[in-house]
C-alpha cells in the first residue's frame, strides 16, 4: 500500500473510531432503557432506535474492513430485527448475551488500529452461536418484554452529548430516544481536540496583553499630568474595549471544549449494573444535573476517579439485600450522583450512597497500623479530620484485599487526581446511614486566577480557588498552643504560618509594630485550613499558567508561573505542597514579633476602614491610602465593616455601594443613626453615577460621593484629608 494510501486509511480508521464510539454509546443506552421495563410504546421506539444504531455501525465497520465488528453487529442486529417485528421476545438469557456482546464490542473498539489486530477468534464465534441459539429459543408466544432488572436507573435530567443529539421536540418525553435521522438535523463539525487546544493556547496569550495594557494605564494614571488627560481617557476606553473582546473571544473558544457531564455519566448505569450483579446487590442509581457543561479535559481526567468512587460505594458502602433487611432498610440500595454549578468558576460533583457508612474504628486501626498517625494524634482529631484519612495512601477499612479494594491506594489516587485538576474532595459519613463524597472542580483548567502576594520582597501567586479569605489581624490577636501560633476567625481556630517560612524564602522582612496588622490569606484544601502571613497583598491576577519545563518538574511548592502586566514572571504556588510544607514548619512564639519598631511610630497613624466586596478594588483603595500614610483595615461588605466599627476605632469610612448583605447606603445610614459612630465621616466610592443615586447617598448621610469612572488617586486622598 502506498504511503498516501496508508495515511488515508489511518485517517479513515480514526474517523471510524469516533463514529463507532457514538453508536456504541447509543446502543448501551438503548439496552439500559430496555432493562427499565418501559411501556409498550417506548419499548418499540427503543428497539427501533437500537436496531438502527447497530445497522449503521455494521455498515461503518464494513467500510474499514473491521470484519469481526461487522459480524457481531450483524448478529445483534438480527436479534433486534426479530424484536422489532414481534417474532421474538427479549428473555433474560438473551438479554445477558446481548450485554456480553456490548462488552466484546467495547473491547474491539479499544484496539489501536492498525497497529493491533482485532482477533477475538473462538470467543466471538461462541458468543455469536449462543446469541443465535437463544434467539431461536425465544421465538415463541411470550409477552413482548420480560426482564427482571437487578439495577434500577433514574437519570434526571441528562442533556444529550452535543456531537450525538439534537434539541428534543416540544412533544418529546424525557426518555424518548433520538433517532439517526434526527441527529442529521444537528449542525456539527468534528475538530480534533489537539487543534482546539492549540487555538485555546493562542487565545489565552491575549490575557497577558490585556494585563499589560491594564498595567500601562495604571502607570499613566500615576503620572497624572494635564497633558496626558486626553490620552488617559482614550486609553481607558481602549482598555475596556480590549478587555471585553479578549473575554468574549476566550469564552467562545473555551465553549468549544465544554461538554456536558452526561458524556461521562452515561457509562455509570452499565458499571453499576455489572458491579451489582457481581456482588449480588440491588442498586437504584439516580443521576441529576448531567446537563451541566465543564471542560472536556477535566471530564477525561475525572473518569477513573468517578469509577473508583462508584466501586467504593458498592463494595464498601451498600450492603447486600439480606443485610439491609436485617437493619430495617429497603433491600435496594441507593446511589446518587448530582452535579451543580456553584458559581461561575466552580462545579460541585456529589456521590452519595445509603450504605453502612465508614467504620471509624477500622479507620483508626488502619491509620495506626500503617504508621500514618499516632494514637495520641488520633485523640485530638475531629471527625472531619479523621474521615479525611481515607485519602491517605495505605489507609483502608476493608477487612480483606480484593481486586476492587483493600490495598489503601485507590482513594489516595482519587484525591491526588482531583488536586491536580485544581479541585478538592471531602467526605461525610454517618455509620449505618451512608457516605457522601463532595468534589469541587474548576469549570476550566486553562485560565489562571490568583492572589499575588509579596514575601521578603519576592512575589508569588496563590490560586484564587484555594483562598477562602484575605484578611488582616493584629499581632496581639495571635494565640499559641504550645509553640504553635493560631488565630480565631468566624468562630474557628486557624493555624498561622509565615508564607516565607513554608516556602523557605530568605530575605529581609519589613519591620512590625506592636499594634501592627498582619495580612493573612486563609488557604483551604479539603478539611485543612491554614492562615498564611504575607508582607503585602498586591491584588488578583488573571493570566495563563506556564509550566516550568522538564528540568524543574519536581520543584517543591511551585506548580508553574504566570506573567504579570509589567512583564514580571511570578511563581504559582502548588497548594497541596504548600499545605504539607506548612504542617512541617516549626514556628517559635516570637515568629511574628521580629524586627519590632518602637510603638509610637505607628500609633499616630490615622485609621480608615474600607468596605468593598471587590478584591481588586479593595486592594487598590487600601494601597492608595496606605501610600498616603494612613492605617487601613478592610471589610468585604457592610455587615463586616459595622462589626469592625464596634470593636475598633476609626477616623473615617470609605465604602462601596453595591455589596452583598448590607450595601453602602445601608451601612452609611446605620453609622449615622448610631450615636457611637455618627461623627465618623463616610466616603462612598461607587460606579452608580445617576443623580438619584447621589441623592440617596446624601440622604443616607454620606460626606462625599466619588464616581469610580472619574476616580483618581489624588481625588480620594484629598477628600479623605479634608474630612478627617
Amino acid at each position: 500500500m502506498a504511503k498516501s494510501q496508508e495515511d488515508f486509511f489511518r485517517e479513515l480508521l480514526a474517523d471510524f473510531k469516533i463514529e463507532a464510539a457514538e453508536h456504541q454509546e447509543a446502543i448501551v443506552k438503548g439496552m439500559l432503557d430496555l432493562e427499565k421495563q418501559p411501556s409498550q410504546v417506548e419499548y418499540r421506539m427503543i428497539v427501533e432506535t437500537t436496531f438502527r444504531e447497530l445497522h449503521s455501525l455494521k455498515g461503518a465497520a464494513r467500510a474499514v474492513n473491521q470484519n469481526e465488528i461487522e459480524k457481531l453487529c450483524q448478529s445483534m442486529e438480527g436479534v433486534f430485527h426479530q424484536l422489532k417485528d414481534g417474532k421474538a421476545s427479549l428473555t433474560p438469557p438473551l438479554f445477558e448475551l446481548l450485554f456480553q456482546g456490548v462488552d466484546v464490542l467495547n473491547g474491539m473498539l479499544s484496539v489501536n488500529y492498525p497497529e493491533q489486530k482485532t482477533n477475538f477468534g473462538g470467543n466471538l464465534a461462541q458468543l455469536l452461536k449462543a446469541i443465535d441459539n437463544q434467539l431461536h429459543a425465544s421465538e415463541i408466544a411470550q409477552p413482548p418484554f420480560v426482564v427482571i432488572p437487578p439495577v434500577t436507573i433514574q437519570v434526571e435530567p441528562v442533556a444529550p452529548v452535543e456531537t450525538e443529539t439534537h434539541q428534543a421536540s416540544p412533544n418529546a418525553t424525557l426518555n424518548e430516544p433520538i433517532t439517526v435521522e434526527q441527529r442529521l438535523h444537528k449542525e456539527t463539525v468534528r475538530v480534533s481536540t489537539s487543534k482546539l487546544n492549540r487555538l485555546l493556547i493562542q487565545t489565552e496569550e491575549f490575557i497577558t496583553a490585556k494585563a499589560t495594557l491594564s498595567y500601562l494605564i495604571h502607570e499613566i494614571q500615576r503620572i497624572n499630568t494635564p497633558a496626558l488627560q486626553f490620552l488617559q481617557r482614550d486609553l481607558d476606553r481602549f482598555g475596556n474595549s480590549m478587555g471585553r473582546m479578549v473575554d468574549e473571544l476566550l469564552f467562545d473558544v473555551k465553549s468549544t471544549l465544554l461538554f456536558p457531564f452526561s458524556s461521562l455519566t452515561d457509562i455509570v448505569p452499565k458499571i453499576v449494573r455489572d458491579l451489582g450483579k457481581e456482588f449480588n446487590k440491588q442498586i437504584e442509581i439516580t443521576i441529576r444535573g448531567a446537563e451541566i457543561e465543564i471542560d472536556r479535559r477535566i471530564l477525561e481526567e475525572m473518569k477513573d476517579p468517578l469509577i473508583h468512587l462508584i466501586r467504593n460505594c458498592i463494595d464498601h458502602g451498600i450492603e447486600k439485600p439480606e443485610v439491609r433487611r436485617e437493619n430495617g432498610k429497603e433491600p435496594t440500595g441507593l446511589l446518587e450522583i448530582s452535579i451543580t454549578q456553584e458559581s461561575g468558576r466552580k462545579v460541585e460533583l456529589v456521590v452519595r450512597d445509603d450504605g453502612r457508612g465508614i467504620n471509624r474504628e477500622r479507620l483508626k486501626d488502619s491509620a495506626v497500623k500503617n504508621s500514618i498517625v499516632s494514637c495520641e494524634a488520633l485523640e485530638h482529631m475531629g471527625d472531619e479530620e479523621l474521615l479525611s484519612l481515607i485519602f491517605r495512601s495505605g489507609i483502608s477499612t476493608s477487612p480483606i484485599i480484593t481486586d476492587l479494594s483493600g490495598r489503601g491506594l485507590g482513594m489516595a489516587i482519587v484525591a491526588a487526581k482531583i488536586d491536580g485538576l485544581g479541585g478538592s474532595i471531602s467526605v461525610e459519613s454517618v455509620e449505618g446511614k451512608g457516605t457522601t463524597f463532595v468534589i469541587s472542580l474548576p469549570l476550566t483548567i486553562s485560565t489562571f486566577r490568583g492572589i499575588v502576594v509579596k514575601v521578603n520582597n519576592q512575589s508569588f501567586a496563590v490560586p484564587t480557588l484555594a483562598v477562602e479569605h484575605a484578611i488582616r489581624i493584629k499581632t496581639n490577636e495571635i494565640r499559641y498552643i504550645g509553640s504553635n501560633p493560631f488565630f480565631s476567625y468566624n468562630k474557628a481556630n486557624i493555624a498561622l504560618v509565615n508564607l516565607a517560612d513554608a516556602l523557605k524564602v530568605s530575605g529581609h522582612r519589613p519591620k512590625q509594630s506592636v499594634d501592627y496588622y498582619l495580612s493573612v490569606l486563609i488557604v483551604t484544601l479539603g478539611y485543612r485550613k491554614i492562615g498564611f502571613c504575607v508582607d503585602e497583598v498586591i491584588g488578583e491576577h488573571e493570566g495563563i499558567v506556564k509550566d516550568l519545563g522538564p528540568q524543574l518538574v519536581h520543584v517543591m511548592n511551585i506548580a508553574g508561573a504566570t506573567v504579570l502586566g509589567n512583564g514580571q514572571v511570578v511563581p504559582i504556588v502548588n497548594v497541596p505542597d504548600l499545605i504539607e510544607s506548612a504542617l512541617n514548619t516549626q514556628l517559635s512564639a516570637n515568629a511574628f514579633q521580629q524586627n519590632v519598631e518602637p510603638e509610637g511610630q505607628t500609633l499616630s497613624q490615622q485609621r480608615i476602614l474600607v468596605a468593598e466586596d471587590s478584591f481588586t478594588s479593595r486592594a487598590l483603595i487600601r494601597n492608595i491610602l496606605e501610600s498616603a500614610g494612613f492605617y487601613v483595615r478592610t471589610a468585604v461588605d457592610g455587615i463586616e465593616a459595622f462589626q469592625f466599627l464596634q470593636g475598633d476605632q476609626f477616623e473615617l469610612v470609605v465604602s462601596d455601594v453595591e455589596m452583598p448583605g448590607m450595601n453602602g447606603f445601608e451601612l452609611t445610614a446605620k453609622i449615622k443613626s448610631d450615636s457611637r459612630f455618627n461623627r465618623i465621616p463616610v466616603v462612598l466610592v461607587t460606579s452608580l453615577s445617576s443623580d438619584y443615586d447621589r441623592q440617596r447617598g446624601l440622604e443616607a448621610g454620606a460626606n462625599a460621593y466619588i464616581i469610580k469612572s472619574n476616580f483618581e488617586q489624588s481625588n480620594l486622598v484629598e477628600t479623605v484629608q479634608r474630612l478627617i
